[in-house]
């Protein structure tokens, strides 16, 4: 399916400040008030213009482009044919689970569970987790600092801060990538795709069957062949434990 360049999302300035302070625990009044609309409508409209749609299931925007494709690409994946299934009048969780080779529907909800996606009886279906925020919890002040000067509880009692110093560093010191990893944008989600010079070589390996289910579920979903999700996944865990410097090599990348 072709999408006309008209329809894309246009991620301007304010667009992307809108999505990052959804992300961060803002409503839609907020943000429609600091960007002087009327209220959320305006804010929707703003958003729609620029070819974002509110979902609510997500409670953030998202590009309507998504929101097209997903109408195609549901039954990809097997959490996507539950979703397909139960929308269909006069559903039954118990019929869907056992359809799909769920033991029972029980065992479905966990699958579910375990795909990020709970259960609303409103819709008498799963939506998708996202961007949930506990109202107990506070909001960091942006101009946030630790003060090692504060006053801090004495050490040994019950609640002794100075343990959590070094991660709350760590933390600050890294805010602008954490909220990059936190802040839906049009790349969210792409897997990558490396270019490996060589000569093609079969390696068969063996696997558990649920693992391997695993691994068909996601290339199906994701539309990529498995020779290139294990090339990714590879790649990824070397970098991730000590052969950075190998996997630049390999790529063909000057360190």
């Amino acid at each position: 399916m072709a999408i006309r360049q008209d329809a894309l999302p246009q991620y301007d300035e304010r667009v992307n400040e809108i999505i990052k302070g959804l992300t961060e625990g803002k409503n839609r009044d907020e943000l429609a008030k600091k960007f002087g609309h009327s209220n959320y409508k305006s804010l929707d409209m703003y958003m729609r213009r620029r070819n974002f749609t509110w979902s609510a299931h997500k409670q953030t925007y998202v590009p309507k482009v998504d929101s097209i494709k997903d109408e195609f690409t549901i039954d990809s994946s097997r959490a996507g044919k539950v979703i397909a299934l139960l929308k269909k009048e006069d559903a039954d969780a118990r019929t869907v689970a056992n359809r799909l080779g769920f033991k029972d529907h029980q065992e479905m909800a966990k699958y579910m569970q375990g795909k990020g996606y709970y259960w609303c009886g409103e819709e008498a279906n799963y939506v998708k987790k996202f961007g949930q925020i506990d109202e107990a919890e506070s909001e960091l002040d942006d101009d946030f600092e630790i003060d090692e000067k504060q006053v801090i509880p004495d050490s040994g009692s019950e609640g002794d801060w100075n343990q959590f110093l070094p991660i709350l560093k760590l933390l600050q010191k890294n805010k602008e990538k954490l909220l990059d990893l936190l802040v839906p944008s049009s790349n969210m989600g792409k897997i990558p795709r490396y270019v490996i010079n060589g000569v093609a070589k079969t390696k068969t390996v063996q696997m558990i069957h649920s693992l391997d289910r695993l691994v068909v579920d996601f290339a199906n979903e994701k539309n990529i062949s498995q020779r290139d999700l294990f090339e990714v996944a590879l790649i990824d865990f070397f970098r991730k434990y000590g052969y950075d410097h190998e996997v630049e090599q390999l790529l063909g990348n000057k360190m």
